[in-house]
């Protein structure tokens, strides 16, 4: 096995063809996702030694130890001349393993990423909640930073604090400034740096992803108190973002965490990442809630499964369903029939 190789030929190389992510595996040559699609790089395979041998350069102390004590670690690093990417390092039945997803180093316009032009006029809410989900991969942080760094280039001056596990895309002031902080290395936690950043006059606070009951409470908590809150959850659509958010906490606490969502909540964007009909990459399909009251009213009464009903509903209020997205890029010729029909929910609705 060779463990020659320099990582930043490798990530150069990944960089180059497009891909998204470079995995490192015992025993095996280096794995590239191409346009999705999984498949080896022309290297010799690596060994566990190697892959943390060329790793090792990258990791500081705290890192290092984070890995001995608990066997894996997520951090960012810039590679200068090659670009942005995000590390977890881990460990693999007793072997070392790494996977490296390269992160856009610099922010696309929101236009530029197929997203309606409400994704805009909602990132120009002063206060509530707004959630991006969908499944890892599907293009979250980027709409996150394009929808930051729109305010940054068109909306009012302010303030915008970001808590990430590991920071991702580095944003320079315009209209705002920055203050980014990196779970284990500037605040022990998302709940933590979430109740902080209450005491650091925010007017926009974004999570980088929430991941239990502590950090959803703070920050709803942090939507309550008057500011404009956008994080992400790994859920397929809006009223599966509801359901879990809810469901985070006790059974006894639960009433009254749905009430805290209907008055903070103000959007959920729900995309996913459809394969293009010319085989040239990816392209996005995009769900979007809106809260409108009788959206709320829904979250009160405890009628999660009609907020796909009131999408269908809202194109009034700017609402998308995800059948509609996926039709609107067929009717385009961006996505072929039988994909269309795998990932809508009502097939039917495209011979309509």
């Amino acid at each position: 096995m060779a463990d020659t190789i320099d990582l930043s030929t490798l990530l150069a190389d990944v960089v180059s063809r497009g891909g998204s992510d470079l995995h490192l595996i015992h025993g095996i040559p280096p794995i590239a996702r191409i346009a999705g699609e999984i498949g080896a790089l022309p290297y010799p395979a690596m060994s566990s030694d190697g892959i943390f041998k060329i790793l090792e350069p990258f990791l500081h102390e705290n890192h290092k130890g984070m890995f001995k004590n608990e066997m894996r670690v997520n951090f960012s690093h810039t590679i200068n001349e090659v670009g942005r990417f995000r590390f977890n390092l881990y460990m693999a039945l007793g072997t070392v393993g790494a996977t490296i997803r390269v992160i856009p180093t610099k922010t696309y316009p929101l236009s530029s990423l197929g997203l309606p032009p409400v994704v805009g006029n909602l990132a120009y809410r002063r206060s509530g909640i707004i959630f991006v989900t969908g499944s890892t991969g599907s293009g979250k942080s980027t709409t996150m930073a394009a929808m930051l760094e729109w305010i940054n280039q068109t909306g009012r001056p302010g303030k915008v604090i970001t808590i990430e596990d590991p920071i991702e895309t580095l944003f320079k002031p315009c209209r705002s400034i920055f203050v980014q902080r990196e779970v284990g290395v500037d605040t022990p936690s998302f709940d933590i740096g979430i109740i902080d950043s209450l005491r650091q006059d925010p007017d926009i606070l974004c999570v980088g992803e929430m991941r239990d009951a502590a950090s959803i409470r703070s920050a709803l908590l942090a939507a309550e108190t008057g500011h404009l809150v956008m994080t992400t959850l790994h859920t397929r659509d809006a009223s599966k973002t509801a359901q879990r958010i809810i469901t985070a906490v006790p059974n006894t606490d639960q009433d009254a965490l749905r009430e805290q969502l209907a008055g903070t909540l103000e959007a959920v964007i729900s995309q996913e990442l459809l394969p293009r009909a010319d085989g040239k990459g990816l392209v996005v399909s995009c769900e979007i809630l809106i809260a409108t009251p009788a959206v709320r009213q829904l979250i009160r009464e405890n009628k999660i499964e009609s907020i796909n009903d009131a999408i269908q509903s809202g194109a009034q209020a700017g609402m998308i369903s995800r059948d509609a997205s996926i039709k609107n890029l067929f009717i385009k010729k961006l996505i072929t029939k039988e994909t269309a029909l795998e990932h809508m929910r009502n097939p039917d609705m495209l011979n309509r």
